[in-house]
């Protein structure tokens, strides 16, 4: 039995009323079982009208001209670079270059135009593409995701759904089933994710460096066409570690957003400062654009093949393609990408080793980061608080409350996490109002704000806590006044549980009507019905009132915890070596949670444990 199921078996909620204030014979009634699908969405009104601005045709024209300076940056100046790779020993026939200019030409316009435009471009998330985009789309058809904190509420976000064709194949039923059953091949495709987004990044290294000053007539020129080139890839490169932070699978960086209208548009200092280190180094390392020019075609090469790769298993398992149509792209597209994936691989010794060495250097920053943080999770979900224990927490006369709304930060979204245990057995002490905070990733780019967020009370009532998930896409921006928008969603919770509890308790009236009972008794269980309605309708304003009066005087309190992970006592060297050592070192130079979640200083309470792993 899985943890969620054992979770669903051992909790239950009763409708929040005295036993003086509904009769004994009611309670039963209403005793449901609780599990991780009872929990609640709450939905902000939607905004209406985008629809209509998104599909206009000036904002469609505005953007393909704004894509030009991205996409002719990129591949515009990449020939320039190529030749001096090419000639690296001389031009021995005149002819030679009209050839090369040839082989640059019909390159540029087998892949970028029929892979990228006619096939790739349809892989997209929502109108987002890349490494991580195929890897999503891939994980929310299949349960081949390493994410632990997944569930079923997931799949009902408007953007979660996929539209698939009817046909059905026995090829994409078998491929999916396998992916499912091999753990192997889940980390396998994981591990490809994470060499394309390192293939990117050191793409994005290379790139600035290779227009180097031949001539100094021409170093201004050179210097332009440097900052030109680069601009794609340096670009790239922030995009796609945003979603490496949001799936769990990079060290926490800061994240600016440098556009108000457009969530997208992203800079990452830390990044942008290894960038320019790195290009510098490679600059004053190689001191020749040849070789620079065979790391690049490395790094190019793989990144074009790894996409190649997932694509083959989107058009299987995703879109059912003809497998006929299947191999006549691997004989023709795959056959050309693996073509020149020899041949630069046959300049590994002179330049080409250097991308190789770079991605395997960040893979296993990434997935040793990712490692741990799934390791942690279970950890939490398996020294969750159970709700017997949290009855004897409520019925503690020696626990005192205080004034103030208090938000426990947990990755968990099965139960209540560790960290709640050991604060109160530290501090005698508990706020007036609890929220249990989880925020997660989907493997999609956006959840629209009015599906964000989930609720669930935690029982008993007498504690006055409450669970909330709140879900983010890969690109999606963190509300900048969250803490009010918790709030109100929180209020709407309040009164949308009554409302439900209001339903049953009409539905219980009208089944009694229509039962075999005597009159006399179904009169007294309509005035029973009719009393605890109202008793519900004055303990949901008392809430709501309590709650807005909480946050407004005494304010918020952020508990977050401060973990120390350590490798347990008989774990063999090799996990003593990553977890003690790799990641805690990671951990100690990264961003901290609170800056993370932009909490001020003055209102964050950390509370310490020790994770054996």
């Amino acid at each position: 039995m899985s943890n969620a199921t054992a979770e669903e078996d051992d909790i239950r909620v009763d409708i929040p009323m005295s036993d003086d204030q509904l009769k004994r014979n009611m309670r039963p009634i209403l005793h449901k079982p609780y599990g991780s699908m009872d929990l609640v969405s709450v939905k902000a009104p939607a905004k209406h009208g985008s629809h209509s601005k998104d599909s206009n045709w000036w904002v469609v024209l505005n953007l393909a001209f704004q894509s030009i300076g991205i996409v002719y940056g990129d591949l515009g100046t990449s020939p320039l670079y190529v030749y001096p790779s090419i000639f690296s020993n001389g031009i021995k026939h005149r002819d030679d270059i009209l050839g090369a200019l040839s082989l640059v030409f019909y390159t540029l316009t087998f892949l970028p135009l029929v892979k990228y435009v006619f096939v790739v471009l349809r892989a997209n998330d929502n109108g987002e593409g890349g490494t991580f985009a195929l890897y999503s789309l891939i994980c929310r058809y299949a349960r081949v995701s390493l994410i632990p904190s997944q569930q079923a509420e997931d799949r009902e976000v408007s953007n979660y759904k996929l539209e698939l064709p009817s046909k059905r194949l026995k090829l994409a039923s078998v491929l999916k089933s396998s992916l499912q059953k091999s753990q192997f091949a889940k980390i396998f495709l994981l591990l490809v994710t994470m060499l394309g987004t390192s293939m990117v990044i050191g793409d994005s290294i290379f790139t600035p460096s290779i227009s180097g000053p031949l001539y100094w007539p021409m170093f201004v020129v050179s210097i332009l066409a440097a900052a030109i080139a680069s601009q794609a890839m340096i670009s790239g490169t922030f995009s796609i570690v945003h979603q490496s932070l949001s799936l769990g699978c990079f060290p926490p960086v800061k994240v600016v957003y440098t556009s108000a209208n457009h969530e997208g548009q992203v800079y990452i200092p830390a990044i942008n400062y290894i960038l320019m280190l790195a290009c510098i180094g490679v600059t004053a390392g190689f001191k020749s654009t040849v070789k620079i020019g065979n790391a690049y075609g490395t790094a190019v090469v793989f990144v074009m093949t790894l996409t190649s790769s997932l694509l083959v298993l989107v058009m299987i398992m995703i879109w059912k393609t003809n497998i006929f149509l299947i191999i006549l792209y691997i004989l023709t597209i795959g056959f050309v990408e693996l073509l020149y994936l020899s041949s630069v691989l046959y300049k590994f010794t002179s330049g080409g080793y250097l991308p190789l060495a770079f991605s395997a250097v960040l893979m296993i920053i990434m997935y040793v980061w990712n490692d741990v943080y799934r390791r942690k999770y279970h950890y939490e979900l398996d020294h969750k608080i159970s709700p017997a224990r949290l009855k004897e927490i409520s019925a503690n006369k020696n626990m005192s409350r205080i004034p103030g709304l208090a938000m426990f930060y947990s990755e968990l979204v099965h139960g209540i996490p560790p960290i709640f245990e050991h604060y109160v057995s530290n501090v005698p002490a508990l706020h007036s109002i609890i929220v249990f905070v989880s925020m997660k990733s989907l493997h999609i780019n956006k959840v629209p704000p009015e599906e964000r967020y989930f609720f669930r009370r935690v029982e008993p009532r007498e504690l006055f806590a409450f669970q909330c998930v709140v879900r983010y896409g890969y690109k999606d921006v963190r509300e900048v006044a969250f803490e009010e928008t918790l709030v109100t969603r929180l209020k709407e919770f309040i009164q949308e549980e009554i409302l439900l509890q209001n339903q049953m308790l009409s539905t219980i009236g009208n089944n009694a009507e229509k039962g075999t009972e005597p009159e006399g008794e179904i009169v007294e269980r309509n005035n029973d019905v009719a009393n605890a309605k109202q008793v519900e309708e004055e303990i949901m304003q008392q809430e709501i009132e309590q709650l807005q009066k909480e946050w407004e005087e005494a304010g918020i309190v952020h508990m977050i915890g401060e973990s120390e992970v350590i490798a347990k006592k008989e774990a063999n060297i090799m996990k003593r070596i990553v977890i003690n050592h790799v990641y805690n070192l990671l951990k100690r130079n990264v961003r901290q949670r609170e800056k993370v979640f932009d909490i001020p200083h003055k209102r964050i309470l950390k509370v310490g444990m020790t994770y054996q792993l």
